[in-house]
């Protein structure tokens, strides 16, 4: 069973593919790589999502 805030990917297109490939070679990093960051970031910005905002006033 899969948490809520898993992160699942069913389908990915042709162009982003395309675009991961493109920005691995640019920037010397594997796909694999670029794949593992964008899940991090994913993950950081569920986390900053959840977090109760606080009142500014307070």
């Amino acid at each position: 069973m899969k948490k809520d805030d898993q992160l699942v990917i069913e389908y990915v297109s042709p162009e982003v593919i395309q675009l991961i490939k493109v920005y691995a070679v640019v920037n010397n990093y594997t796909q694999a790589e670029i794949l593992g960051r964008i899940v991090v970031e994913w993950q950081a910005q569920q986390r900053l999502s959840e977090k109760p905002r606080r009142n500014e006033d307070e």
